[in-house]
């Protein structure tokens, strides 16, 4: 009997020791997992931390790039305008003077004259047919308009790049987000208009205060990544509207599209599904970052083999502040 009691007591002392060093264990790997989590979760913030860094010092070279090249072409581009401003002034001038001549042309052609004047006369009007003067005197005003149209558009894409380099402002102000977008697709039209045509509706916004160079780095991911979506040649929507507090700006291509485990990664670091020296990873986890800094939010949507649709949503900010 006594056996058979120390039997029972051994047992369960064996069990409650079991049940403890269960129990310590447990306890332990709970406490393992939680650290392994912290760890997990503190390696992908700084991860993303660098990742913001290493662009931000990539878009502060660009923009320092940018301003120089901006500087180095505004000024030859103000000369070339201004000559030809004056050029053109210079043109009618001629041209008034030429009407003389052709007046008095026209003039000694009814008069009598000696062999020697007729013969310069005809020499005269030979050269003139011959070099097409009529022409080159109408000519010379659409010559030198094309000109300034052209500088005029050198100073658009300066005023672009001047823009962009202001990536680093470190205050908010005010910005047109229809303007902004509109800049930007002047920046990236030489690379869009050989992938895809681009309709753009806008709406009527109210002013909000955030980064304007931010903000175009944004919008000029999402262009980016829609033509390089688009195998042959499609079509780009860009919409912006006005709705409960909040500004709207979607951008849908009829690119290959996502499948929804790719669309669920898109905004992490260093995720890409583009070929290695094409893309880094950083654009869309950038954007998104962007976003959330001016207090909104983007979302995407996509069917494969159609396209894909990104919406980003800004509330309205009435005065400048710094972003969250």
């Amino acid at each position: 009997m006594d056996d058979i009691i120390d039997y029972k007591a051994a047992y369960s002392r064996q069990k409650k020791a079991r049940e403890k060093a269960e129990d310590l264990l447990e306890n332990r790997s709970r406490e393992l997992y939680d650290t392994n989590r912290s760890l997990r979760q503190a390696y992908d913030k700084l991860r993303d931390q660098k990742a913001q860094l290493l662009h931000q010092e990539k878009l502060a070279s660009i923009g320092q790039l940018s301003a120089g090249v901006a500087h180095e072409i505004n000024n030859p581009t103000s000369f070339v305008k201004s000559n030809l401003t004056t050029l053109k002034r210079y043109g009618a001038s001629i041209k008034a003077v030429l009407r003389t001549y052709d007046d008095l042309l026209l003039q000694l052609e009814k008069e009598s004259l000696t062999p020697e004047v007729s013969a310069c006369l005809n020499a005269t009007r030979t050269a003139a047919e011959e070099y097409d003067v009529a022409y080159i005197v109408e000519d010379i005003d659409s010559l030198i308009d094309d000109g300034i149209d052209g500088t005029e558009r050198i100073h658009d894409i300066v005023q672009n790049l001047k823009n962009f380099a202001r990536i680093d402002d470190k205050e908010e102000e005010q910005v047109d987000i229809n303007a902004c977008i509109e800049n930007t697709l002047k920046l990236v039209s030489s690379e869009l208009k050989y992938k895809c045509e681009v309709a753009i509706e806008f709406g009527e916004l109210p002013p909000t205060y955030g980064f304007p160079g931010h903000l175009q780095q944004v919008f000029l991911n999402l262009f980016v990544n829609a033509s390089q979506a688009i195998d042959d040649f499609g079509r780009i929507d860009v919409a912006t509207c006005y709705e409960e507090e909040q500004i709207l700006v979607m951008v849908s291509d009829t690119g290959r599209g996502m499948e929804e485990e790719i669309i669920k990664d898109i905004f992490n670091p260093f995720f890409t599904t583009k070929e290695v020296g094409v893309g880094t990873g950083l654009g869309l986890s950038i954007s998104h970052g962007i976003i959330k800094k001016h207090g909104g939010a983007i979302e995407v949507t996509s069917t494969p083999g159609r396209g894909t649709t990104f919406v980003i949503s800004l509330p309205v900010k009435p005065q400048a502040s710094t972003g969250s």
